[in-house]
């Protein structure tokens, strides 16, 4: 067989994976506080960034790094009071049954006691210790969250919103549901980001330019395909033919 069918093989693999993620975007282009992932593909950048002559041995595609796009997406105007969103580089904390998660989603409400919430119950966490939260009194009728996060209801303050920022955004990764974890302690970040009351920050995915890259890697793992086809087909030929002779 022939070695070349191997890196093709590599190549269509390296495609089907960058396909996955480009459609995963796109899907998610209308969710908000979502941040798109993107493919690095080690082998190719290598090659077509060296400057000599390769050696003429097989080189393999890997698509060996997936990293996240921390680009902001475009501010969208609720006019909610309990939708926020971050213009800086922090995310909302957040205490879920596995420990501490970060979001850009700020889409918050105040659940039967008043904590304020996600759409899926996880409480927002506050400044003031692991067991801090935003608590709405009943009845409220005036809520205003200032940039520093600090939340008041008719007046009276009810606590501040923890935001926080990575110091390495390596160490950040991302969870599903527009969540992200760290293995590293964050830090503070009142004083490189603010909060926007009645506003959420949308999706940082360009639904065309998506649509594009889709388009863009589907017919690249088709031509990989084509180009397995025909290393098989050459190998199937040659075996016949060496048939043919040694009969």
């Amino acid at each position: 067989m022939s070695h070349g069918i191997y890196s093709a093989l590599s190549g269509a693999m390296a495609q089907q994976r960058a396909l996955d993620i480009t459609a995963n975007n796109v899907a998610n282009a209308n969710t908000v506080g979502f941040r798109a992932d993107r493919v690095a593909f080690d082998e190719a950048l290598a090659t077509a960034g060296a400057r000599t002559a390769q050696p003429a041995s097989l080189r393999y595609v890997v698509a060996d790094r997936i990293t996240t796009d921390t680009s902001p997406g475009a501010l969208q105007t609720t006019g909610n009071p309990y939708d926020l969103a971050l213009d800086g580089d922090g995310f909302f904390t957040l205490a879920t049954p596995q420990g501490e998660r970060y979001t850009r989603a700020g889409s918050f409400t105040p659940g039967p006691d008043g904590v304020l919430r996600t759409s899926d119950g996880v409480e927002l966490m506050a400044v003031g210790g692991p067991t801090a939260r935003i608590r709405i009194p009943s009845g409220a009728r005036d809520v205003a969250i200032g940039a520093d996060g600090t939340v008041s209801a008719d007046g009276a303050t009810v606590g501040r919103v923890r935001i926080v920022s990575f110091a390495d955004p390596a160490t950040v990764g991302k969870e599903g549901e527009s969540r992200f974890m760290s293995v590293a302690p964050p830090q503070a970040a009142l004083a490189t980001t603010a909060v926007i009351q009645g506003a959420v920050e949308t999706s940082n995915v360009n639904p065309i330019a998506g649509l594009n890259e889709l388009i863009t890697t589907t017919r690249l793992f088709e031509t990989f395909q084509r180009v397995i086809h025909t290393f098989a087909d050459l190998d199937n030929r040659t075996a016949r033919d060496l048939g043919s002779r040694s009969g």
